[in-house]
C-alpha cells in the first residue's frame, strides 16, 4: 500500500511539471509573438526615393512580426512640424518611432522634451543627445569623399583649371554638411576651382529652378542628395533639349548621390556619369529591427547600424549585386 501510493505521488508529480513546462512555453511564445507597433516618419513620404527604404522596413515588420505605421506626409519644412507628427504617432499608441529630421539638431533637441520616451531610430543623423537614441544611415563623409573619387578617376590628369558647381540640399541637416566636406577633402588635392556651391534650403522648386539659371556655368555638377540630383538632371533637361549625352554640347558632367527610379533612368541614359547609392532597403530593414530589439529586450536604446553603398555608373549598373541593391524585391 506504502509503494502504490509512493508511485501515484511521483505520478501526480510528473503531471505537475508537465503542466508548468507547457505553461512557461506557452508564455515563452506569446511573449515572442508580442506585435510591436512602429511608426515611421520621413520627408514627403511617398516620393519614389523612399520605395527601397519602405520594402526594407516591410521585410523586416514582416520578419519581426511588428506593426509598421508608414505615415504620409508632404514636404516637412521645420522641426516643429515634425515633432507634432511623433507626438500624435506616440498619443495613437506607437511604441516606436523611425525618423529622418528635416533639421538634425533643432528636431532632436525639441524631441527630447517629449514626454514620453519611446524607442527611436534616427534616419541618416550622426547626432546624439546623451546617447537616447540609436542612429542608422551611411558614413556620410565617405558618400562625399566616394564622390570626388569617381570624378577623378573618370578624368584622371584632366582636372586641372575644371570649374565644379555644388549643389547638396538642406544645409541644416548635420548629413549634408557631412557630404559637403567629405567631397571637400576628397577634392582639396586636384587643381580644380569651386566656383559654387548652393543650398536649396527651404526654397521652392520655381525658385531653385530660377537660381540655376544665375549660377556661373560650370564643368562638373555634383549633387549630394536625391532631390538635388534630380533637380539638376532636369536643370540639364531644360537646357539642351535632350536625354542623350551625345547631343549635350556644353558636355557638363553630373555626378550625384541617388536612390529614386528617375535618378536611375537617367544614369543608364548617360545624363549622370556616376551614382553613388546608399543601400536603403538594408536602412529600412536595419533601422526596423533595432526598434524592435530595443523594445523586446528592454534595452536603453536602440542599436546603431551602418549601412553601405554602392559607387555605380552605365559600366557596372547592370552587374546583379548591383541590380540588388537598385531594385529589391521582396520575398
Amino acid at each position: 500500500m506504502t509503494r502504490d501510493k509512493f508511485y501515484f505521488g511521483m505520478l501526480v508529480l510528473i503531471f505537475m511539471a508537465i503542466i508548468i513546462w507547457t505553461s512557461y512555453a506557452m508564455d515563452n511564445d506569446e511573449k515572442e509573438e508580442e506585435s510591436y507597433r512602429i511608426s515611421v516618419i520621413v520627408n514627403d513620404s511617398n516620393n519614389d526615393r523612399w520605395i527601397a527604404l519602405r520594402q526594407g522596413l516591410e521585410q523586416a515588420a514582416k520578419d519581426c512580426n511588428a506593426d509598421l505605421n508608414y505615415v504620409s506626409t508632404g514636404k516637412l519644412t521645420s522641426a516643429g512640424e515634425e515633432i507634432a507628427l511623433i507626438n500624435r504617432e506616440l498619443e495613437n499608441g506607437a511604441q516606436g518611432i523611425i525618423v529622418q529630421m528635416v533639421s538634425s539638431e533643432e528636431g532632436v533637441l525639441k524631441m527630447m522634451e517629449t514626454a514620453a520616451k519611446p524607442a527611436i531610430i534616427l534616419l541618416e543623423s550622426d547626432v546624439r543627445p546623451e546617447n537616447q537614441y540609436g542612429l542608422a544611415g551611411p558614413d556620410n563623409r565617405e558618400i562625399g569623399q566616394a564622390v570626388s573619387d569617381a570624378v577623378k578617376r573618370d578624368f584622371d590628369k584632366e582636372l586641372d583649371s575644371k570649374r565644379i558647381g555644388i549643389l547638396y540640399g538642406n544645409h541644416n541637416r548635420l548629413s549634408m554638411q557631412q557630404r559637403l566636406q567629405g567631397l571637400k577633402d576628397g577634392l582639396a588635392d586636384v587643381p580644380v576651382e569651386i566656383v559654387w556651391e548652393h543650398s536649396h534650403g527651404e526654397s521652392t522648386d520655381e525658385n531653385n529652378q530660377e537660381q540655376f539659371e544665375q549660377l556661373e556655368p560650370v564643368d562638373i555638377l555634383i549633387a549630394l542628395e536625391n532631390d538635388e540630383t534630380e533637380r539638376m538632371v532636369d536643370f540639364i533637361l531644360s537646357e539642351t533639349g535632350s536625354e542623350n549625352e551625345e547631343e549635350d554640347e556644353e558636355n557638363r558632367y553630373l555626378y550625384g548621390v541617388g536612390y529614386s527610379e528617375k535618378a536611375v533612368y537617367y544614369l543608364d541614359k548617360g545624363v549622370i556619369k556616376t551614382l553613388v547609392v546608399p543601400n536603403e532597403f538594408n536602412l529600412g530593414y536595419q533601422s526596423m529591427r533595432s526598434v524592435v530589439n530595443q523594445l523586446k529586450y528592454h534595452l536603453d536604446k536602440a542599436e546603431d547600424s551602418q549601412v553601405d553603398y554602392l559607387v555605380i555608373d552605365r559600366v557596372n549598373m547592370y552587374d546583379e549585386e548591383n541590380q540588388k541593391v537598385l531594385f529589391p524585391i521582396v520575398q
